[in-house]
């Protein structure tokens, strides 16, 4: 009886250590990203890689982030990340830094200036990929 108490224990801790490794990894990935979207903001001033791939890598930054946050089922993060992003252009569809009266250059490159439909599916792409990065990560860790 006490060895079942004590392997259930260990178990715990295991299961405990494993979630908090994993919510290490995805903060790193997170702050990987970060560091590539800062990157992408002071060095490529246009093009494909600044409005498209910048827009991917920003929702899968969030997507990274909110893994390491939060303990909830992948598919309800990605459509949250999604939900979050729709928010933020619809934002920029209404002018809100304008009417803010923002001046701060750094807010104007994190929030984003334009509303775009491009961005909406870029959005979708970064939340789609990210969902189904960690879910070939999860089967890899399964088949080991």
């Amino acid at each position: 009886m006490k060895e079942n108490t004590k392997e259930a224990i260990s178990l715990h801790i295991n299961k405990s250590k494993f979630s908090q490794n994993k919510r290490v990894g995805w903060a790193v990935i997170g702050v990987i990203i970060l560091a590539i979207e800062i990157c992408i903001a002071i060095f490529i001033k246009g093009g494909f890689i600044r409005h498209y791939i910048g827009d991917v890598l920003a929702t899968a930054m969030l997507y990274a982030f909110g893994r390491a946050i939060f303990r909830v089922a992948p598919i309800n993060l990605a459509i949250v990340v999604f939900i979050i992003s729709l928010f933020i252009e619809a934002l920029q569809y209404l002018k809100i830094l304008e009417i803010l009266g923002v001046k701060s250059s750094i807010l104007r490159i994190i929030f984003g200036g334009t509303f775009d439909w491009a961005d909406i599916i870029c959005y979708l792409a970064g939340c789609i990929l990210a969902y189904m990065f960690e879910n070939l990560s999860m089967q890899k860790s399964k088949a080991r």
